[in-house]
């Protein structure tokens, strides 16, 4: 699959087949490959002989698996599916995926592993690296930093007091403040009878080179994929970047934002303070999103927005002002009635 885990952090386990996966998630199989190995794990678009997915509607136009994906899906769903796949039957497929991933999935075993600590590297004394970890020429680890197992960064990076980082992979030259958190599974869950569910997250957050990252942010890793920065990203404090969050080259964002799940934000986008974006939308190259902008739909190249629900800025202040006119008015009409 197009998603393979990363093997610093997670291990796909050997030797399960569909039908070993039937039986743990009690599931019916359609499909005639019941021995097919089980290789790994995919989001549905992008899923190969082998791998497992779910599917919990209709499976979108354009995407089409691949011969031999495992997929788990509901009975009427199937009824409608074509051949060339396995798939699973199941009452509540996205359910009966996390318990497929906590088969099929599981942390990576780095206890007897060497760390990799350049020798130019400044670590605190009281800073705690894990074993299984690669850190770069120049940098320098603050006291109370956590480096957990399988983190690999570059050189010339700087980590801030108890700052704890894990299933992350950082490019050269990032500055990480004091009291970040990076790599904590993701708000991704399933509602059930005894309350939410959380799923496994098995990606990774990747940072590329000459990112800044302030303090007391949280940067969650991926569910299925990974989250990702690309470079130079500036992100001031007590920001929220949720699961399968993508940030093209450059994108600044000030204090207090909250970024939902699966949102792509382009390059050199600019979003000020407070500004909050709901999950799976796109945020265009050059877009500028005000300060306090709660965007619900999808955001146009370097356009201006505002408000909430976020509309083109110009528009914004527009109706303020009306608002304000209508206001004043109705004021003045009051006064004169009383005279």
């Amino acid at each position: 699959g197009l998603m393979p885990v990363d093997h610093r952090c997670f291990r796909s386990v050997d030797g399960s087949t569909v039908t070993d996966l039937a039986a743990r998630i009690g599931a019916a199989v359609h499909g005639k490959m019941r021995q097919q190995p089980i290789t790994g794990v995919a989001p549905l678009a992008d899923a190969s002989n082998g791998d497992v997915t779910f599917q919990t509607s209709a499976i979108p136009a354009g995407v089409s698996p691949e011969a031999g994906s495992i997929i788990i899906t509901t009975a009427e769903n199937a009824g409608r599916a074509d051949n060339e796949q396995i798939y699973l039957v199941v009452k509540h497929p996205r359910r009966a995926f996390a318990a497929a991933l906590e088969m099929i999935v599981q942390p990576a075993d780095m206890s007897h592993e060497k760390s990799l600590i350049d020798k130019t590297a400044w670590v605190h004394p009281h800073a705690s690296i894990a074993p299984g970890t690669i850190i770069g020429a120049e940098c320098r680890i603050e006291a109370g930093a956590v480096i957990q197992a399988g983190v690999v960064m570059g050189d010339g990076c700087h980590i801030g007091s108890n700052s704890v980082l894990s299933h992350c992979r950082i490019g050269n030259q990032v500055v990480i403040g004091s009291g970040t958190v990076i790599g904590d599974g993701g708000f991704g869950f399933e509602m059930t009878e005894k309350g939410a569910v959380r799923l496994p997250h098995v990606g990774i957050v990747r940072i590329a080179d000459a990112c800044s990252i302030g303090s007391h942010c949280a940067i969650d890793r991926g569910s299925l994929g990974d989250t990702v920065f690309g470079n130079s990203v500036m992100i001031d404090n007590l920001c929220h970047i949720a699961h399968n969050v993508q940030l093209g080259d450059r994108v600044v964002m000030a204090g207090q934002c909250g970024i939902s799940g699966s949102v792509t934000i382009g390059a050199d986008v600019q979003i000020g303070g407070q500004v909050g974006i709901a999950p799976h939308l796109t945020i265009a190259d050059g877009a500028i999103l005000t300060a306090r902008s709660g965007v619900t739909k999808d955001v146009a190249p370097h356009s201006q927005m505002a408000g909430f629900p976020a509309i083109d800025a110009g528009q914004f202040w527009r109706e303020c002002a009306a608002l304000r006119r209508l206001t004043r008015a109705s004021k003045a009409a009051r006064q004169n009635t009383k005279d």
